[in-house]
Order: C-alpha cells, then sequence, then structure tokens
C-alpha cells in the first residue's frame, strides 16, 4: 500500500499561505484599520469603531488560489446607540470614504462589504457590523448581543463570524491536521472551479464534523470524504440529509441550500464520489508514483508528484520511461 503522507504534507505547504505573506497581509490590514479609525475620530462624534479578524485568513486555513488572487476579511464593527444606527448604506459610504486614498486601485461597494483592492494580487474586504453594547474586553465578545451586518439589499441582519472563528478554534484546537485537511478540500474546489462546488465555509463546517484522525494524511484525508459522503449523500447512505448548518448564527441556515439545484448538487456528489474512488486506488496501490497520480488529476499540478521516489525497484523499472506510466483509463 502507497503511503504518501509526506506527499501530501508538502502539498499543504504548496498551497498554504507563507509567513511572507501573511506578514504582507497584515501590515496591508493594520493600515487599513488606522485609516478607518482616523476617518471615525475626525467625523463620527456618536460612533467608535473596533476590528475583528474573521474567515480562514483568522482561522489560519487560507490557501493560495490558482488565480493568484487571495484576500483578507476584517470585520469593522461600528458601536453606537440604537437612534443612531445608520442606514447599510450609510454605514458602508462611511468606510469607503475612510479608506478611499488607502490603494491606487478603486475600492468595490458591495452588497456584504466593502472591499479595498491591491496591484499585489489580493484584497482586503471589510464587511461592516452593528453594535449597540461595548463590554470593553480585547475581543468585545458577547453571545447575547449578536452584531449585525449591514447588507445593501437586505438591511441589517445578525450576523456573527466572530463566535464561527471561535467554534472552529475550539474544534481544530491540537488538531493541525484538520487544519490541513480543510485546505486539501479548499485546493480541490479550486482545482475544480468549473463545477461551481461548495464555499470554503461549507466545507471546513463538514470537515469539523466528519473528522476521522490517521496517522497519515492521506487516510486522514480519505476517510474524512467517506465520513462526509456518508452524512450527506443519500444514494450511498439512507439516512444521509444533503444538509450543512452554520455551528453559529444563524443555526437554522442549511448552507447546502445554495448548491441544492439538480445540477449543482449533482455535480458536487459525483466530484466527491469520484474523488473518493481515486483516493481508494491511491491507498491501495503498491506505487506511489501510480498513487500519486490518482490524488494528482483531482488536486492539481500543485500536489507534488515529481519528487516521487520509488523503493521497491520492480515497481520503480515500470516507470523507467513515460510511455510505461501504469494510468487504468477507466479509474476514477
Amino acid at each position: 500500500m502507497a503511503d504518501l503522507n509526506e506527499t501530501f504534507v508538502s502539498f499543504n505547504g504548496n498551497i498554504k499561505l507563507s509567513e511572507k505573506r501573511k506578514k504582507e497581509l497584515r501590515t496591508s490590514r493594520n493600515a487599513v484599520r488606522e485609516d478607518i479609525r482616523k476617518y471615525f475620530d475626525d467625523n463620527r462624534d456618536k460612533h467608535t469603531v473596533k476590528f475583528k479578524g474573521q474567515g480562514s485568513f483568522s482561522m489560519n486555513t487560507s490557501i493560495l488560489p490558482l488565480s493568484g488572487e487571495y484576500d483578507v476579511d476584517d470585520g469593522v464593527y461600528i458601536f453606537g446607540k440604537e437612534e443612531d444606527r445608520p442606514t447599510p448604506s450609510q454605514a458602508h459610504g462611511w468606510i469607503l470614504k475612510a479608506v478611499e486614498n488607502r490603494t491606487n486601485q478603486n475600492s468595490i461597494d458591495k452588497n456584504t462589504c466593502v472591499r479595498v483592492q491591491y496591484a499585489a494580487q489580493y484584497h482586503i474586504d471589510l464587511p461592516i457590523y452593528y453594535k449597540t453594547t461595548d463590554n470593553d474586553n480585547e475581543y468585545f465578545f458577547d453571545s447575547s448581543d449578536v452584531p449585525e451586518l449591514a447588507h445593501k439589499d437586505k438591511g441589517w441582519i445578525p450576523s456573527d463570524p466572530y463566535a464561527f472563528r471561535l467554534w472552529f478554534e475550539e474544534k481544530a484546537k491540537g488538531k493541525e491536521q484538520l487544519k490541513r485537511i480543510v485546505r486539501y478540500l479548499k485546493a480541490w474546489t479550486d482545482n475544480k472551479h468549473h463545477l461551481n462546488l461548495p464555499s470554503g465555509m461549507i466545507f471546513t463546517i463538514l470537515a469539523v464534523n466528519n473528522y476521522v484522525s490517521k496517522d497519515r494524511d492521506d487516510e486522514a484525508f480519505l476517510e474524512t470524504l467517506k465520513s462526509i459522503q456518508l452524512a450527506i449523500d443519500s444514494s450511498k447512505n439512507f439516512w444521509a440529509r444533503y444538509e450543512c448548518f452554520r455551528p453559529t448564527v444563524d443555526t437554522t441556515e442549511n448552507l447546502l441550500v445554495k448548491y441544492s439545484s439538480e445540477t449543482k448538487k449533482k455535480n458536487f456528489l459525483d466530484a466527491l464520489d469520484s474523488l473518493i474512488t481515486s483516493g481508494n486506488q491511491a491507498i491501495e496501490a503498491k506505487s506511489k508514483k501510480d498513487a500519486c497520480a490518482k490524488w494528482q488529476k483531482h488536486l492539481g499540478d500543485r500536489f507534488p508528484c515529481s519528487n516521487i521516489e520509488e523503493k521497491d525497484e520492480d515497481v520503480a523499472k515500470a516507470f523507467s520511461s513515460p510511455d510505461q506510466l501504469r494510468y487504468d483509463n477507466k479509474s476514477a
């Protein structure tokens, strides 16, 4: 049986953000924060502002996307009295004004955030929240006072991404392998972007809820995939439900509804099944190169097969020339 644990760990190194990139992003994020603080100090007598990182960057599960365009999500929390609450469009306008000179790129006003675009192929998304209480602790987290997101179409809606971050950090505490599996899932969806597979948040929840720990990353990834399939694919398990609920506000929201059309659902479940089939074949393969090709078909060229050395001389001989590569056209 082929052991590709080292190959998976190398793959993780290929797709995760480097410390240099992280530092660059933090520097840009902090500069944007200072712009917003200054704007509020100078222009908003009835409001104060604080910040909390959110999303994959804050949870250390970010990957470098194939497009080269990566991002940071940084929540902007406006504090004030209820009677001084702005409209979502007003709140967006304040943040747009605050960051207008940060880069030479035009900032983008989206429904759920303001995006500060940098020329170096990254951007900072600034979702905006309103809170009427501030308990003055470092993270101003208060489960009884859920922040409300400024959505330009839907108005102020309850949303607490920091609670999601706390949930993930608790579930992933001491489980670096789980974080790597989340990155592997994101890299898979990035490589299969044409299929419009579910979001990184959905796969983060599915990975946490169905995580299977193993000594080897290839086995842990495969067993977690199987567990996810048994949870959501009724064609494989009668008790399965095509559902993925938020663990925090709003806990009644099934995030897979967005991917429930006949085409999207079929694409997702078929792709998942194909990945599992290839994973099974890879685990059972005698040749590491053959096993690596099975995974690489789904995870992309960043999955490193070129540096694999066969220990079995007979198997290595079979790969002595390109036309002898043992690919099975009928395999997944």
